[in-house]
């Protein structure tokens, strides 16, 4: 999987102010060459949630599943220090600063990030 700051994004802004990001694929396959586990039932003993199941289980599902994964990326120390990186060498001034001051969030843990119909996802 590629690291964020590798990735081609285009941005749109929205009425809410909250920018739209569509991202580029990061793996080599296609869509639906990805295969989705629905039949997940047999593996929960948990009789109450099968409604809930069921109205997830379809196509729209599948396709949402599949659109978030080939899009998915790691976010991991590495990727965090290169983001450092490259904000100190736009602005050498920064060098030295938390990632606070550098403009960015903290960085807590590792994490898939992707995008589904233009919003983050996380």
């Amino acid at each position: 999987m590629a690291s964020t700051s590798s990735n081609q994004e285009t941005s749109k802004q929205v009425a809410t102010g909250e920018s739209l990001q569509i991202k580029g694929r990061t793996m080599k396959l296609e869509r639906w060459q990805l295969t989705v586990q629905v039949d997940i039932i047999n593996y929960i003993n948990a009789p109450d949630l099968n409604g809930y199941f069921k109205m997830l289980n379809g196509p729209t599902y599948e396709n949402l599943v599949r659109y978030f994964w080939v899009r998915a990326e790691i976010y991991d120390l590495h990727v965090a220090r290169l983001e450092e990186h490259e904000r100190v060498l736009i602005d050498p001034t920064l060098e030295g600063k938390t990632r606070e001051e550098l403009g960015l969030k903290p960085f807590t843990c590792t994490e898939i990030r992707s995008n589904v119909m233009g919003r983050k996802s996380r």
